[in-house]
């Protein structure tokens, strides 16, 4: 039996997610908790499942089709789209079986689901011998996430899991095809913390529905609020080359109240960024979907243990973790 152990990190938003899903640029980096796939080979035409999260899926590899699929949680539906998508653009006609581990908590803002098809992606394909380069990761897996997030996506968050690094990122359309502009911002010493709310954040229902529905109510409010973001993806860029992190921690705080006004924030994340910011965080805001998930502290290496520990006051998980490091990889 072949075996391919593939990982992929989450990710962070320092700015512009949400705006980033109409084409406006974004500040994201990698972080280094990561999920991890281990994908063997089968001598039948089952694709097997087993997640951590969400227990068992199993179909039927049938002429590149996987019929009867059976699943003890309808969240490995996106994991089997990806099985079905890779064998029919491989021409792939065995079964094989994955097994997904991740230190990244599920619906978080971390970005799961998005290292999950990375790391996914790597291991199937590496266990049939197709060497796939992770630049080239955002056209197999884009419409992947456009389905997971309930009808629109960035795509921003694979970028930055399957390459890695600290990153500007842009959507854009060129001859009716979606595509990313990407701008790296280097390694950046930057210290954070997370805070887990342990309130589990549906993208899904943030972008295809509050999204929609915002928009059609207080369209002048949502643009507005978009340019503002804009901006301080633009004056963040500037800090970050500067290295400015008393500015970026500013501009991170202001992202949030913009973000708060078209109501994407939780009173859990709001109640975890004001204890933050008290026990002396450089700034401080929710990253990915927001309606609960989590926030993250800017803060100087000295203050790290002081903020975790005041975000844990809140009842919340603090976690201490390095960003902008590797994407998507093979382990040994």
């Amino acid at each position: 039996m072949k075996q391919v152990k593939a990982s992929a990190p989450g990710n962070l938003f320092f700015a512009g997610e949400h705006a980033v899903v109409y084409n406006y640029p974004a500040i994201v980096t990698s972080i280094g908790k990561r999920t991890f796939v281990t994908a063997s080979s089968r001598e039948d035409i089952i694709v097997e499942i087993e997640s951590s999260a969400f227990g068992i899926a199993t179909a039927k590899n049938r002429n590149g089709q996987l019929i009867e699929r059976s699943m003890e949680k309808k969240e490995l539906n996106s994991v089997m789209d990806l099985c079905e998508k890779v064998i029919q653009d491989f021409k792939i006609s065995d079964g094989f079986s994955l097994k997904i581990e991740s230190e990244i908590p599920v619906e978080s803002g971390m970005s799961s689901s998005t290292a999950v098809l990375c790391a996914s992606f790597c291991a199937i394909t590496e266990l049939f011998g197709q060497h796939v380069k992770p630049e080239k990761y955002f056209d197999s897996l884009y419409p992947l996430q456009v389905k997971i997030h309930g009808g629109k996506a960035s795509g921003a968050e694979i970028y930055s899991s399957s390459v890695g690094g600290f990153n500007r990122i842009q959507k854009v359309e060129e001859n009716g095809k979606v595509v990313q502009k990407v701008k790296s911002l280097g390694k950046q010493e930057f210290s954070v913390v997370i805070g887990n709310t342990k309130v589990r954040g549906p993208t899904a229902l943030v972008v295809g529905v509050h999204h929609p529905s915002i928009i059609k109510r207080f369209p002048e409010l949502v643009r507005d609020s978009w340019k503002k973001i804009e901006k301080i993806v633009k004056s963040m860029q500037s800090a970050i080359k500067k290295g400015d992190v008393v500015k970026v921690g500013k501009l991170m705080t202001a992202n949030q109240k913009v973000l708060s006004k078209i109501m994407l924030s939780h009173p859990k994340l709001d109640d975890c960024i004001t204890e933050a910011l008290k026990a002396g965080a450089l700034g401080a805001k929710l990253s990915g979907g927001g309606w609960g998930g989590v926030m993250f502290a800017l803060v100087r290496k000295e203050d790290e243990d002081k903020v975790a520990k005041a975000i844990e006051s809140t009842g919340s998980e603090a976690i201490i973790t390095e960003i902008g490091g590797e994407g998507v990889r093979v382990e040994e």
